[in-house]
């Protein structure tokens, strides 16, 4: 009752100053909007500023895939290759726009498909990177979620008639279920006190953000990196051979310290400890490796991209093989993931882009799982040819050398 009383005066407060409201707020929706390379999760839980971002791309005329996933998405150290580099909108004809951060898994990319498919010049593609960390076990969805969880989203995703009540029921209640969404067994006095409560709460989260963005001075704009190699062929798009030379060789130098091919930095610094972490927290639960929630999860997203008209690319990652390996996440149970993966996929008719193959590629990975240079090249081509063409292209074409050392 305390927290509906602040809430309530809170809206009370943010009525009567609506004009400097609105005018904080508009920062993250209008034509200023600044360009975000990896969201934070305050960022992602603003439905504004996610639609924002995507509605200024297309403003300015440029084709932009939005890429679905979790840590993956962040281009930090993944070199120049990472698609939030080097698809980085208005480089190439096609650009990159990251939807998603860690505690993004399926649940969330449902409702963010769902809301996006209800805007103006909704996107027909997007691409999906499922991570297998979702799926284990020893997940705790519910402590995730809500912490990446956008009311905005939802409203949106609520609201789109293309998607069927049943699927929204399904939606909303496992939401409910990790402990954010809208109650869906609940009175209507109930649900408006709800509705109070999650309305005053996104505006003062979005008027608090587009504060914090106006002090970071981010522009409205994809960076421009002058000193990032940006290989162009004479069609305009990426020159792939470039770009996957550059790459091998930035993830050769990067990784030449240890026999895993792991970036030296973090191999020095991280592995031993993500392995004894990993031995200890991934726990195996009545002889299943994988979560079945996390997978009706999933299949959850591919129903909703049917229905909404979406066409998915979902991207099959690798993990480090040789890491992996000495978890009770062994080779053979990893294959099952992939599987199901793949099986969903043909299910619902939508393409995959598989590199699980390269679980035992020196240098594909930087990590026990996040792409090094090389796989972020392979990323980025797959991303872009899938954009341009409808099919996803995982052939480096000649870009790295045949046989790896």
């Amino acid at each position: 009752m305390r927290r509906r009383i602040i809430a309530l005066a809170l809206a009370a407060t943010l009525a009567v100053c609506g004009g400097a409201a609105y005018a904080w707020e508009s920062r993250i929706s209008g034509e200023d909007v600044p360009y975000v390379g990896y969201p934070t999760a305050q960022e992602v839980s603003s439905w504004q500023l996610m639609r924002g971002q995507y509605e200024n791309s297309v403003g300015r005329g440029e084709s932009v895939a939005l890429v679905f996933g979790s840590s993956e998405l962040n281009p930090k150290s993944a070199g120049f290759s990472h698609p939030g580099n080097l698809l980085a909108p208005g480089t190439y004809d096609v650009g990159a726009l990251m939807a998603g951060r860690a505690g993004c898994a399926d649940l969330w990319q449902a409702i963010e498909i769902g809301a996006f498919a209800s805007v103006a010049d909704a996107p027909r593609r997007v691409v999906l990177f499922p991570s297998i960390q979702w799926f284990m076990t020893y997940r705790r969805p519910a402590r995730d979620f809500p912490g990446v969880y956008s009311p905005g989203a939802f409203e949106a995703f609520m609201g789109n008639g293309a998607i069927s009540d049943e699927l929204k029921h399904r939606v909303a209640r496992r939401a409910a279920e990790y402990g954010a969404g809208e109650p869906v067994d609940e009175g209507p006095v109930e649900r408006v006190l709800h509705d109070v409560d999650e309305a005053a709460s996104t505006l003062a989260s979005d008027v608090r953000l587009a504060h914090d963005l106006a002090l970071d001075g981010r522009g409205p704009h994809a960076p421009e990196d002058a000193s990032a190699p940006r290989p162009t062929h004479p069609d305009g798009g990426p020159d792939w051979d470039a770009v996957f030379t550059e790459a091998d060789r930035a993830a050769r130098d990067h990784a030449a310290g240890n026999d895993l091919g792991m970036n030296d930095a973090w191999y020095g610094k991280h592995y031993k400890t993500w392995l004894e972490g990993a031995n200890e927290n991934w726990k195996v639960r009545d002889g299943e490796y994988f979560s079945s929630q996390e997978f009706d999860d999933f299949k959850m997203v591919l129903d909703v991209c049917r229905e909404t008209g979406v066409e998915p690319l979902i991207v099959i990652q690798p993990v480090k093989g040789a890491a992996y390996d000495q978890t009770v996440y062994t080779r053979e149970v990893r294959q099952r993931y992939y599987r199901m993966v793949r099986d969903a996929a043909a299910d619902a008719g939508f393409q995959v882009a598989d590199f699980s193959g390269h679980e035992y590629d020196r240098y594909f990975l930087r990590d026990y799982s996040h792409p090094s240079e090389l796989g972020s090249a392979y990323y980025s081509k797959a991303i872009y040819t899938f954009m341009k063409t409808g099919h996803a292209d995982t052939d480096p074409s000649g870009g790295v050398p045949p046989v790896e050392d």
